[in-house]
């Protein structure tokens, strides 16, 4: 056995040689972050601050602080402090080199919503924003609306007449029924477009005047198996109004929805019957009828201020100034005189706010999303008009106390 344990150990020792663990590889330096640390004494005023990172050529290169409160900075002594990173709004490294933090302190600006225009169905801020309407149907004594809102998303709404308030809704509208007898079509000499059911069993129909006609005319037809003419009375469309695309009809009441299209504007309307005058040579009645509502929505691939409202425009030849110049209040910290302001209008996916003309948000205007288009308007010395358009509805913002900002600079700086 002792012949045998030297070899043994000679090639235990060669091998743990062979398989000696290499060192390990050192990691890279962690990089030191880059921390520039600003100073500044706020303006003597109450408000929220907005504060931006400028280059050598004045470009905005940085938002560091959006409508803050003084609580959202470190209080130093006798100054507010902030930090940046070095960064840019997307998080990319901004090359070393000279910067400038400047900003503004804005106090009480009011808001506040002043009218919506284009669109009947928008009456407060917590209406929805339908931007098209493609069938309608009788639910309940409610209306069910089929919808397209902004950026083609669609929904559905029950509409209720009685407070004029619509709401969302997951039922889906009753599917279009086969008239029982086809042969009253052929027998009235009806075109039909879209028919629904009526009081007593009465069909109601959308008919061409001719065929492959534009014109149309409401028919209402006699209930299968009832004796007498099939048509029981029509109502006339001008040529030069919308034309029905879809009816609804109440199954207890005398009473039609139509909704109605053109290439300027789309309606909804509900009409009661109120009498009946007897046409005997006809063997029909003449219709007295009342509007109980119509609502519009009105045609606005672009829009144009005029007289302090908007105006549907196809093209933005008479659009309004982008941009409104505003008188500041001085800041007595640096003694300045009384310094001005480019004001202009930017909007994102969250809403609209009021900014610089270099893109430095200043106030908050309305959180209405998927917006298209924004206009400013001068309204009066130091008030303004917003207009926005998402589409469905323009909606009017007045921004008052506009003299209630100052601005202020906390320099240049160094970033290594």
């Amino acid at each position: 056995m002792r012949v045998l344990l030297l070899p043994l150990l000679v090639i235990a020792l060669a091998l743990a040689h062979g398989q000696e663990t290499p060192a390990p590889t050192p990691n890279p330096p962690t990089p030191t972050p880059r921390v520039v640390r600003l100073h500044f004494v706020p303006p003597p005023l109450d408000g929220t601050i907005s504060l931006g990172i400028y280059n050598t050529d004045g470009k905005l290169v940085r938002v560091l602080h959006r409508e803050d409160g003084v609580s959202d900075f470190t209080a130093g002594h006798d100054a507010l402090e902030t930090t940046w990173d070095g960064n840019d709004d997307a998080g990319r490294p901004l090359p070393p080199n000279r910067y400038r933090a400047r900003g503004y302190l804005v106090g009480g600006l009011k808001v506040e919503g002043v009218n919506s225009f284009f669109n009947d169905w928008v009456t407060d801020e917590d209406s929805p924003h339908l931007a098209h309407i493609s069938r309608i149907a009788a639910s309940d004594g409610s209306l069910c609306l089929e919808t397209t809102m902004p950026r083609g998303r669609s929904a559905q709404f029950l509409f209720e007449p009685a407070t004029g308030k619509l709401r969302p809704s997951d039922r889906v509208a009753p599917e279009p029924f086969e008239p029982p007898d086809g042969a009253k079509f052929a027998e009235a000499r009806i075109d039909p477009i879209a028919f629904t059911r009526g009081k007593t069993g009465t069909l109601w129909v959308i008919s061409r005047l001719n065929k492959g006609a534009s014109q149309v005319e409401i028919v209402q037809l006699s209930a299968p198996g009832q004796p007498g003419p099939p048509v029981l009375r029509t109502l006339s469309v001008p040529t030069e109004d919308p034309q029905p695309t879809d009816i609804a009809a109440s199954p207890n009441e005398d009473r039609i929805y139509l909704l109605e299209e053109s290439p300027a504007v789309q309606r909804v309307r509900s009409l009661t019957l109120l009498a009946n005058a007897a046409v005997p040579e006809k063997g029909q009645a003449v219709s007295d009828w009342k509007i109980d509502f119509a609502k519009e929505i009105v045609a606005h691939k672009n829009f144009a201020i005029e007289n302090s409202r908007p105006v549907a425009a196809p093209n933005d030849s008479r659009a309004a100034p982008a941009t409104i110049m505003q008188k500041l209040r001085p800041n007595p910290l640096e003694r300045d005189q009384p310094g001005k302001i480019v004001l202009a209008i930017g909007f994102d996916a969250e809403g609209s706010y009021l900014e610089t003309t270099d893109g430095l948000p200043l106030r908050t205007i309305s959180e209405t999303h998927n917006l298209s288009r924004a206009l400013i308007a001068r309204q009066a010395e130091n008030t303004v008009d917003v207009f926005q358009d998402d589409g469905a509805v323009v909606e009017q913002f007045r921004v008052t106390h506009l003299e209630e900002m100052m601005a202020f600079d906390c320099g240049d700086f160094e970033l290594k």
